[in-house]
């Protein structure tokens, strides 16, 4: 089974992290809504935010659709990412086996070095490039990311097609 996982705050959305968050300053997001849409298998919201705080965040982003009853955050895991004891939470309430691939998204290394023992792909968003072994790929925001990885989708599609037909 494959798993994309996002954080929130900083990875869904940009916003100047000196600044003091605001959600009027939210906009839905189309492409994000359709990117979303278009990917294959389960996604699923891992916040150290409170559940409140990403239902009404997700809702002015206009994609609160694609998590719905996959939202975990602080008050639904009691426990905060980095600690391992918040993937072991998720990864128990959302039935993920170690032969499973989970994509996670995150704007903070200390959390994608916890993903990486877990041997999940890991995602980082954020305007500067960070070369740690733990990072697996770095994007600016989370809509080029999505674009890279729906692009690999359907190169792997084309490929299995091919193979199909020659044989």
């Amino acid at each position: 089974m494959l798993y994309w996982i996002f954080d929130l705050d900083h990875t869904l959305y940009s916003m100047d992290k000196n600044e003091r968050f605001n959600y009027s300053k939210l906009d839905k997001n189309t492409q994000l809504d359709t990117q979303l849409g278009l990917l294959p298998c389960k996604k699923i919201l891992f916040t150290n935010g409170t559940l409140g705080h990403a239902n009404k965040a997700l809702e002015k982003m206009g994609i609160l659709h694609h998590f719905r009853g996959s939202i975990h955050a602080r008050d639904t895991l009691d426990a905060l990412k980095p600690g391992m004891e918040s993937f072991d939470r998720i990864i128990e309430k959302v039935g993920i086996k170690s032969r499973d691939k989970v994509v996670f998204f995150e704007d903070t290394v200390e959390n994608l070095v916890t993903a990486k023992g877990y041997n999940w792909i890991t995602v980082l968003i954020s305007p500067r490039k960070n070369l740690l072994p733990e990072v697996d790929f770095c994007f600016p925001n989370c809509n080029v990311a999505l674009n890279f990885f729906l692009m690999e989708i359907i190169r792997e599609r084309k490929r299995l097609r091919i193979r199909k037909e020659n044989k």
